[in-house]
């Protein structure tokens, strides 16, 4: 009996540690040995680094595990998902490999479908894979690289253009005008002390020609009332001018011209008769002569003589 025993106790340790190595090898795979397996499987081309433990994750929340991968037809491989959080999942579910960190650390990442359909433990789940982190940074540098390259090509271009130009004559001239420039700022620089100088000694008469100006502007400011009441008093000229009967005037001195051009009226008579004109400017002389002879010999008009004196008579003085 105490044979027998020890054997028992053996056998019993012997399947005991069997037991304990099967389920820590799948608690080491991430399974859960305390519920049952509910596998479900999916087909992909390329598992891009997953492995067995990897998690099943529906919005970032653990439902599973990958407990097995294995190499099918095609050169695909078929992964076992067990998926313990539900009992069905909607046929248009999709299983996709996505990077679980920055480390490229993969997982599956569980999209649920909206189907009315439902799938059974052992069907096979739609696949997808999200792309690489190695895709995402190669999809932004990619452009950078693009423009990068570019630049180089415009940059070596324009290289060789200045190497070409820049020959030695041209450096020659570019260190001349250079030396040109440094003349040019030293008298500029001379000509500002100059002025400086200038500015300080008359800087009496500049604020007085700034005073002046000040006056000027003010008075001009003051003036600006009179100078509307005069634009007002000449639009009101302006607009008498265009309310009174100018046309009428104009028509008159119209019919005075014409009549003295076709020779009508005392006038034309008096411009254009030559006689009349002769009579006229004697008579003119004549009376000169009498105011002058007046001026000359009042006497001989005017007389006061108690006596009677005799009027002497008006003779032309000879020249």
């Amino acid at each position: 009996m105490s044979r027998l025993s020890k054997e028992f106790k053996a056998g019993f340790i012997f399947l005991l540690s069997i037991v304990l190595l099967v389920y820590g090898l799948k608690y080491l795979k991430g399974l859960n040995v305390f519920q049952a397996d509910k596998p479900y499987f999916a087909v992909y081309s390329d598992v891009d680094g997953l492995q067995v433990g990897s998690s099943v994750t529906l919005n970032g929340f653990k439902v599973g595990v990958v407990s097995d991968m294995y190499l099918i037809d095609n050169n695909k491989i078929l992964a076992t998902l067990n998926i313990n959080r539900f009992d069905s999942i909607p046929v248009n579910s999709v299983c996709k490999i996505i990077n679980q960190d920055l480390m490229g650390t993969k997982g599956v990442s569980l999209i649920m479908g909206n189907s009315q359909s439902f799938t059974h433990v052992g069907d096979t789940l739609l696949s997808g894979m999200e792309n690489s982190l190695q895709d995402a940074v190669n999809a932004q540098i990619l452009p950078l690289k693009n423009k990068a390259e570019e630049l180089i090509g415009s940059v070596d271009s324009l290289l060789v253009i200045v190497a070409a130009v820049l020959n030695k004559n041209t450096r020659n001239n570019l260190s001349n005008s250079i030396k040109s420039l440094d003349k040019t700022f030293e008298i500029l620089s001379r000509t500002m002390v100059k002025v400086d100088s200038v500015v300080y000694k008359n800087d009496k008469r500049i604020s007085k020609i700034i005073t002046n100006l000040e006056t000027i502007t003010t008075n001009l400011n003051d003036s600006t009332f009179g100078l509307k009441t005069i634009l007002n008093n000449l639009s009101s000229i302006t607009d008498s001018l265009s309310n009174s009967n100018i046309i009428s005037l104009v028509e008159n001195v119209n019919k005075i011209s014409y009549k003295i051009n076709t020779g009508s009226g005392s006038l034309t008579k008096l411009m254009n008769d030559e006689n009349l004109y002769n009579n006229l400017e004697k008579s003119t002389s004549q009376l000169a002569e009498l105011i002058e002879d007046i001026k000359k010999n009042p006497k001989r008009y005017v007389t006061f003589s108690i006596l009677g004196g005799g009027n002497k008579s008006y003779q032309k003085e000879k020249k």
